[in-house]
């Protein structure tokens, strides 16, 4: 697993947080590990989550206190208190991903997060036992990978869909998604709500508005006029509405607060 301490702009009331890539056998399930501590000095508890259409499993340590949640997509803006000095360790799926290795239904925790007694057999105070990040992922990794074998997990035709959607930038309606499945579009909807808990239109929305996150982060002066037609939308005045209503901030403040953390 590839290891990297990439900042993002929601973290700031985070320190040392850092990542982790999956191994190349859950890439298509684990979108990365991720893990942070809470500084006990911030005067910042609350947490936004973004719309990113992914489910994260997280556990929370205070202490020798361990706790788990599930954390289900989410439609708009959401807020999480942290706990002051208590380190963060989560898995995020990929999105629609997160069912094949819960029992909880996707479409019961959308705009939801629920404590769980055990992630795959994992309980919290067994990952408080870990040493480290390394060691407490590796130990996760090995547990999704048991899961995956055992179960004989693959991708469906959706699931590859959805993943075309986020490496291409030019699929961004459901009927290229009828397409790319054989499927119809009533049978789109009904998929996607079963498998991920949003409708797909809001679905691709979100993960248009996560393409154009990443790129301002991979190119944070690129004209955001050319980032607007790069991804499809009519003009920059489209994207500026859907960016506002699923971040609270424009494109162009992000890029601002981007360049501030610099």
């Amino acid at each position: 697993m590839s290891r990297s301490r990439r900042p993002r702009l929601e973290q700031w009331t985070v320190k040392d947080y850092e990542e982790l890539a999956p191994p190349q056998s859950l890439v298509p399930f684990v979108d990365r590990f991720w893990h942070g501590v809470v500084s006990a000095t911030s005067p910042f508890r609350d947490f936004t989550i973004v719309p990113d259409g992914c489910v994260d499993v997280v556990y929370e340590q205070l202490g020798s206190h361990v706790r788990c949640f599930i954390f289900g997509t989410v439609s708009h803006l959401q807020q999480f208190q942290f706990t002051p000095d208590a380190q963060y360790l989560g898995i995020r799926f990929r999105p629609g991903m997160g069912r094949h290795f819960l029992d909880l239904h996707p479409r019961e925790l959308t705009d939801q997060h629920v404590e769980l007694p055990a992630f795959l057999g994992v309980r919290p105070d067994e990952l408080a036992g870990e040493t480290d990040f390394l060691a407490q992922s590796e130990l996760l990794t090995h547990r999704l990978g048991t899961t995956l074998h055992r179960l004989d997990i693959t991708p469906t035709p959706l699931d590859r869909a959805l993943q075309l959607v986020q490496q291409n930038r030019e699929v961004w309606r459901v009927d290229t998604l009828s397409e790319l499945t054989g499927c119809s579009a009533r049978h789109i909807e009904r998929a996607v709500m079963a498998h991920i808990g949003l409708p797909p239109k809001l679905l691709l929305r979100i993960l248009r508005v996560q393409s154009a996150i990443a790129a301002i982060h991979h190119a944070p002066l690129r004209s955001l006029v050319d980032l607007a037609a790069m991804l499809g939308y009519s003009d920059q005045a489209h994207m500026n509405r859907d960016f506002r209503l699923l971040t609270g901030n424009t494109p162009a403040q992000y890029q601002l607060a981007l360049a501030q953390k610099a």
